[in-house]
């Protein structure tokens, strides 16, 4: 089932999620890369997590992913190969053995403020704390916790 779609420059991606028949390994799904006229270009296993346009060419996902007790989070800046893959790179991550109560901390939400500018929220411990970054070339400098 689609869990969602966007567009990426000329090109759209399709996101799944599964919790029904795939490993863990896989991360529950995966994403399909069509062109305008819906001819499918790629599919591959991995789910990238929720996804937002960061320019025309560009996106940041949020992905959530528990396994044997240790909660992670984290944001990729990702964009869309020649090869028409999901190419990503992780920007700011999150691990939390979620045994340890008082220790929890994860990425709840994240915002996109325009193509350079973005922020997203930490929960540490119940309470939210603001993370800003700034394009820098191909660097994103991210200030805050």
């Amino acid at each position: 089932v689609i869990e969602y779609t966007l567009k990426v420059g000329n090109l759209w991606l399709a996101v799944y999620h599964s919790y029904k028949c795939e490993p863990h390994a896989s991360n529950f799904g995966g994403y399909i890369v069509l062109n305008e006229k819906g001819k499918l270009l790629r599919a591959e296993g991995g789910y990238p997590g929720l996804c937002q346009n960061l320019s025309a060419n560009d996106i940041l996902c949020l992905t959530h992913y528990m396994a044997q007790g240790i909660l992670s989070t984290w944001i990729s800046h990702c964009e869309i190969d020649s090869k028409y893959k999901l190419s990503c790179k992780r920007i700011f991550a999150t691990d939390t053995d979620i045994e340890e109560k008082g220790k929890i901390q994860y990425i709840k939400k994240l915002y996109i403020k325009d193509k350079d500018h973005f922020y997203f929220e930490v929960n540490q411990k119940g309470k939210l704390y603001p993370v800003h970054c700034k394009r820098d070339g191909d660097v994103f400098n991210c200030k805050g916790l």
